[in-house]
């Protein structure tokens, strides 16, 4: 019997299972949907992926089962990233922009402004989920995607590698986290994508440490104030 603070702590798949049951399979698959996976952002970048969702389009539960913890669907580190920023923005999708500002020759100005796409959970649901996603780096297995001094929200994901002809590579993976922080005044979103790292399995050894060193040069960067004590 475990909480599901403690199901995103231990990434335990049987408990993000549950979730997707408790929700039912049609509601599964539209927030997965309503989170931006399995649409193109629009972001001003050519060659932009969709992803798949196509087992989401079966009658079976076993492709909602293993989609709940992430296997038989495809996403990209773009989608990851807006889709946190979901989260991090009190449940406000916003569309991703590259370019913050275009200058004409006769001196005109073209500024982007931040796009509301939709509202894809209510704020407080954001809030306590980045409040789990907090206890993921301070008790689970993103410890070392923390910075001392400051509450970072994350999760680590360890996928394995889909061979063409069917099944999985033995002994290759790709390591994420995606998080970011300071939790209760986001300033970042950041997903580090690792491809076949050497010597470890987990993402809690490839892609979280590197979440951490980069949060805290942005946190620095910044000029983000400690908002705890640093032992």
């Amino acid at each position: 019997v475990q909480t599901m603070t403690q199901v995103l702590e231990e990434s335990l798949n049987t408990g993000a299972i549950f979730a997707m049951r408790q929700a039912g399979v049609k509601a599964f698959a539209d927030f997965v949907r309503k989170f931006g996976f399995g649409e193109r952002t629009q972001v001003e970048l050519s060659h932009e992926q969709f992803g798949n969702l196509e087992t989401l389009n079966k009658k079976s539960e076993i492709y909602y089962a293993t989609a709940s913890f992430g296997q038989g669907i495809t996403t990209t580190p773009l989608q990851l990233a807006t889709a946190f920023g979901a989260i991090a923005n009190k449940g406000k999708l916003m569309k991703p922009f590259i370019v913050d500002k275009i200058s004409y020759h006769t001196g005109r100005n073209q500024i982007t402004e931040p796009t509301f796409v939709r509202q894809v959970i209510s704020p407080m649901s954001a809030i306590t989920l980045g409040a789990m996603l907090v206890s993921v780096v301070e008790n689970g297995h993103g410890k070392r995607a923390g910075v001392p001094g400051y509450y970072v929200a994350g999760k680590t994901g360890t996928a394995e590698i889909a061979n063409v002809a069917g099944g999985y590579q033995t002994g290759n993976n790709i390591g994420t986290f995606v998080g970011f922080a300071p939790v209760n005044d986001p300033k970042f979103v950041m997903v580090v994508k690792i491809s076949e790292p050497r010597d470890v399995v987990f993402a809690e050894s490839s892609a979280a440490p590197v979440f951490g060193e980069v949060a805290k040069y942005l946190l620095e960067y910044y000029q983000v104030p400690p908002s705890r004590e640093v032992k």
